[in-house]
């Protein structure tokens, strides 16, 4: 469906392109035209709470080549905790834990 409102579409018109895609039994037609009304945008919305200043850039910068570095070093290098720096290199793929 969210390519369907990409695109511009209209519940009605997606409907019958997502039973001929997924079967008759996939979605219903209410259902399809509640997502519809929920969709505004496929843009992400800011988050709640307090906003980050980490500079996730400059942590790539930091990580790229340098396998062997660990978080608490990243994180006194960048003045933050540990786990901050764990939660973004997670967010940007770059450790598996």
């Amino acid at each position: 469906m969210p390519y369907h409102f990409e695109k511009g579409w209209e519940a009605a018109q997606s409907f019958p392109d997502l039973n001929k895609l997924f079967g008759a039994d996939a979605i219903s037609e209410r259902r399809c035209r509640q997502w519809f009304a929920h969709f505004t945008s496929l843009e992400d919305k800011p988050g709640r709470g307090r906003p980050s200043d980490f500079d996730d850039q400059a942590s790539l910068t930091a990580v790229e080549g340098a396998d062997s570095l660990k978080t608490r070093m990243l994180a006194d290098n960048f003045n933050v905790h540990h786990s901050t720096i764990v939660r973004r290199l997670k967010k940007l793929r770059k450790v598996n834990v």
